[in-house]
């Protein structure tokens, strides 16, 4: 089952964090129009856990019962992973460094060899982010699969597994204070999305959502996020933010899976460019902003920008990414 709907999520996530790094551009002196529609566009980063939470939970099936297929099937997770995060990854990764005429410093400077270092393994920097700087979501997602792996050793009862940690260390979180970068990423409750995303692929593997259930929980999905968004309503409490987001990604799971809406190709095929979008559109910023704009023209640059950066993650997406990928899978038989 292809879940459109659920694509198109991932679509609007990196919509939402591409204009959340842009909106400096539409914030007028008397008026800071970004900063009300897109001040909080950094919570497309959280949507984006909880779906690959789910997607990892609904479409992962192991086969083995012996250690001997289990670790088959763990390392064909790893593969895949792998094949999916890296190879566009690392291209932009040494493309931003090109683009900062820096490439020779980062291999004869300790300090910036040891942020690449530290970049390309996917491994929290005590002092800087990693080399491209959104790449700081991508140790998260790299660090949830690693335990999601180790899970698979427990059979039927990963899933208690993956909880229990997750939980503990939150927990612990909570109680000790450290500025251990390791620490700080093992103790974050953007950890607590992934799981949550794992609670929706048992819910929707296990029970059918009848259809006017599956409308009345969308729009008061869609309605909450909404409020939250658009500051509406104020929530500091992180595990309430958690549970808003984590009906977000319901009810768009819920037009799939019960209501069976159709998707428009168009807005499936932002979805389908959602990672080299989340990953590509600084280059946009960073060559565009050495221009001027006179204000008249702030909004339509701002539109022009976001135009320019989905037609960048589009080559990317059709030349290099879906490429790669094809070529790796191939390779790796995975």
């Amino acid at each position: 089952m292809k879940l459109n709907n659920l694509q198109i999520l991932r679509g609007i996530s990196a919509l939402l964090v591409c204009c959340f790094h842009f909106r400096a551009d539409i914030n007028f002196q008397n008026l800071k129009i970004g900063e009300i529609l897109f001040g909080n566009g950094s919570i497309g980063v959280p949507i984006f856990f909880v779906i690959s939470g789910f997607i990892m939970a609904y479409t992962n099936k192991i086969n083995g019962v012996e250690n001997k297929e289990i670790l088959s099937d763990i390392l064909l997770f790893y593969k895949r992973r792998v094949i999916r995060i890296i190879p566009l990854y690392y291209i932009l990764t040494f493309a931003w460094i090109v683009l900062g005429a820096s490439l020779l410093l980062y291999f004869t400077d300790a300090s910036l060899r040891s942020r690449l270092f530290h970049s390309l393994l996917f491994l929290p920097h005590q002092n800087h982010p990693p080399v491209l700087y959104l790449g700081w979501s991508l140790n998260y997602e790299m660090f949830f699969y690693a335990v999601f792996g180790l899970s698979l050793f427990f059979k039927k009862k990963k899933y208690i597994f993956i909880t229990l940690f997750f939980l503990t260390s939150y927990s612990v979180g909570k109680l000790l204070i450290s500025d251990n970068p390791f620490f700080k990423m093992l103790t974050s409750n953007l950890n607590l999305y992934f799981v949550m995303g794992i609670f929706l692929a048992i819910i929707f593997r296990k029970i059918t959502i009848a259809r006017d259930v599956a409308v009345s929980v969308s729009v008061i999905g869609i309605l909450l996020f909404s409020a939250l968004f658009f500051n509406f309503i104020i929530i500091k409490q992180e595990l309430l933010i958690l549970l808003v987001v984590t009906a977000f990604v319901l009810s768009f799971l819920l037009f799939d899976f019960a209501l069976k809406i159709k998707a428009s190709k168009i807005l499936v095929f932002f979805g389908d460019i959602s990672y080299s979008l989340y990953l590509s559109h600084p280059f946009t910023d960073i060559v565009l902003r050495r221009f001027s704009i006179a204000e008249s023209y702030r909004i339509p640059f701002f539109i022009f920008k976001i135009i320019l950066s989905v037609a960048l993650a589009a080559l990317l997406y059709h030349f290099i990414e879906k490429k790669i990928t094809a070529y790796m899978k191939t390779k790796l038989n995975a």
